[in-house]
């Protein structure tokens, strides 16, 4: 399926020859029909004798409903150049032509509606200007098919050429990830929110879940319909209508974003290529405001130049847009600016939450014109640098491109050690081989210095502490360990040491916890005992099992327990059994105190208890 749109002037026949190719009306306002124009979009489809289907976008042309035009021509196969012949190029002409090469739509034909009002010389005169102007644009050789929309005389050639042209275009590549600018929202009884849109990359089916951009709204494609036919799954470069589900048809409009959730985010600034157009009458000026254009959306931005001077006609420059609002634009997406109803010129995405920059940074124009005419594996290296780390889907995202070249020039990288891949994520070689490791793996020690210093009779730290205190993305962090195990550290159950490191206790410490371990063994029942301890020193001595914690009030020494394990075995031994008064007695303790023991034994399974009684497992 195919996409082609109108364009030109106001009254010269665009939404007349609409009706005759397809047989609908797409003018959809009273308004419309009663003034004689189209004010906003209108939709129509028809087959063409080769079996491919057309979708038909008719856009505005009057001057005041040009920012409707651009809603419609975004994501189109094919441009019908509307000129009606007793008048030939007008100003809307014009402005829809560049706008249309501004947004890269290559393909067009040239349609000279109205041919039965002029005799046959003055519509050759007209075609010589039209080729005359075209003989410098990328639309130089775009066919020239005079017709009538009264008599239909040229209507059948239109056809052909229309079959001919879009025989060549490639069919549009699925990257996986679709997108969907809305161009109408409506509700239908009985169904609910229904709105339209050209489906842009990925696939769509019945079912998928669905994130409304910029406002992260969720929700869920409850049906697809496609040419009033109904859909299991559509694919890219398709006119569609999408039921949604658990949506108010006022909670989205013309030129929110439709995408498969997680995988835009939203964007307050971005670098960008700028064409200048020869016709805007003034000069651009540094922080003007502008009507920014991109799919169906419509924004207010303020433009920042990059360079010193200002721009000019016929060269590239590169320039800044900030929005008022975050808004869901993606790298390479063409766009257009406009003031004071009147088109500027536009360019492509190069950057995504750029940062405010120096005016005349020459490092900054040569990295944009780099992005500009680079190739992928320049892009995804450069995504890396800005990023450090990213997953195969942040690369896709980023880059909007073909999901198998993206496959393929990152296994190019890889195997020219260009790129590393760490679990599901990639990282440039040199960033993480260099000096970045250098820097990391020295903060990693340096970290574990200090905390071996303050803590001298821990293990270690933790491996969650290290990565929340270093502040490192956990896939780098996770490389990083594993490449300094055995070299710089060693890590045990989470647990992460300088390799050299041994806890141990200091002169002090030890003739403390040796007098301790003497008092525990004369009067192992005495809870005060605890209170003595540091805590750090009460938790070392848990951890190399020199103390046994019975409760969070009562220790004993490891000699200790031995001792109560060996009499608690040779008493069930000889008598099938201990009970807690038994125990008390052996012990001459108390019942408290016995009841404690035999149930930490229980948990540690060296005892079960069977009613009143406990017995060896």
């Amino acid at each position: 399926m195919f996409v082609i749109g109108t364009a030109g002037h106001v009254d010269h026949g665009k939404s007349s020859l609409v009706n005759i190719l397809s047989g609908i009306d797409p003018d959809r306002w009273q308004e419309e029909k009663d003034r004689g124009m189209t004010i906003d979009l209108g939709f129509a489809w028809f087959k063409l004798p080769s079996g491919n289907e057309v979708s038909i976008i008719d856009v505005p042309g009057h001057e005041k409903f040009v920012n409707h035009m651009l809603a419609g021509v975004g994501g189109i196969d094919l441009a019908l150049m509307i000129i009606a012949a007793d008048e030939s190029i007008m100003p809307q002409t014009l402005e829809h032509f560049h706008i249309l090469d501004l947004l890269g739509v290559s393909k067009s034909i040239i349609v000279l509606t109205k041919t039965d009002l002029v005799d046959k010389e003055w519509l050759n005169l007209v075609e010589i200007e039209l080729q005359e102007f075209l003989a410098g644009t990328n639309w130089k050789d775009s066919p020239i098919v005079p017709l009538s929309n009264r008599t239909k005389e040229g209507v059948n050639h239109l056809i052909h050429e229309i079959d001919k042209c879009l025989n060549i275009i490639d069919t549009p590549k699925n990257i996986g990830l679709p997108k969907i600018y809305v161009d109408r929202s409506f509700s239908v009884k009985g169904f609910g929110t229904v709105v339209t849109g050209t489906l842009i990359n990925g696939s769509v089916q019945v079912g998928d879940d669905l994130q409304i951009m910029p406002q992260g709204t969720k929700t869920k494609i409850r049906g697809i319909q496609t040419h009033q036919s109904s859909h299991e799954e559509i694919n890219p470069g398709t006119r569609v209508a999408l039921n949604l589900a658990g949506i108010d048809k006022n909670a989205i409009s013309r030129g929110d974003l439709l995408v498969k959730p997680e995988t835009t985010e939203n964007t307050y600034v971005v670098d960008a290529s700028f064409e200048l157009l020869k016709e805007y009458p003034n000069e651009l000026r540094h922080n003007l405001n502008v009507t920014f254009h991109v799919g169906s959306r419509e924004l207010l931005a303020k433009l920042r130049l990059l360079e010193k001077g200002v721009p000019v006609p016929g060269k590239e420059h590169f320039i800044q847009f900030k929005f008022e609002n975050p808004q869901p634009i993606s790298k390479g997406e063409r766009y257009v600016i406009r003031s004071n109803m009147k088109t500027i010129g536009g360019g492509i995405i190069l950057d995504l939450n750029a940062k405010r920059h120096k005016r005349g940074d020459g490092n900054l124009i040569k990295k944009l014109a780099s992005l500009k005419a680079g190739s992928v594996s320049a892009k995804i290296v450069n995504s890396l640098n800005e990023k450090n780390i990213m997953t195969f889907n942040a690369l896709l995202r980023d880059l909007d491109i073909d999901f198998d070249e993206l496959i393929e020039v990152i296994e190019a990288l890889k195997k020219e050690s260009k790129l590393i891949q760490i679990g599901d994520a990639y990282i440039e070689s040199e960033f993480i081989l260099n000096q970045y490791r250098l820097e990391k793996i020295k903060e990693i020690e340096n970290c574990l210095i200090l905390f071996h210093k303050e803590f001298p009779l821990r293990k270690g730290m933790s491996s969650q502490s290290l990565k929340i205190n270093l502040g490192i993305n956990e896939i780098i962090f996770t490389y990083l360990i594993e490449f300094m195990k055995h070299k710089n550290i060693s890590e045990t159950s989470g647990i992460i040491s300088l390799i050299d490191f041994v806890p141990e206790l200091n002169s002090a410490q030890l003739d403390f916890v040796k007098s301790m371990v003497e008092a525990l063994n004369l009067d192992p029942f005495n809870v005060e005992h605890i209170t003595k301890f540091d805590d750090e020193i009460l938790n070392f001595l848990l951890v190399e099992n020199l103390l046994v914690k019975i409760d969070d009030e009562f220790i004993v020494t490891q000699e200790f327990f031995q001792t109560i394990l060996y009499s608690v075995s040779e008493h069930i031994q000889i008598n099938q059994s201990i009970t807690v008064g038994e125990f008390r007695d052996l012990f001459n303790t108390s019942r408290k105190f016995a009841l404690l023991i035999l149930e930490h034994l229980d948990a540690k399974q060296v005892t079960k208890r069977v009613g009143d009684v406990r017995i060896l497992r």
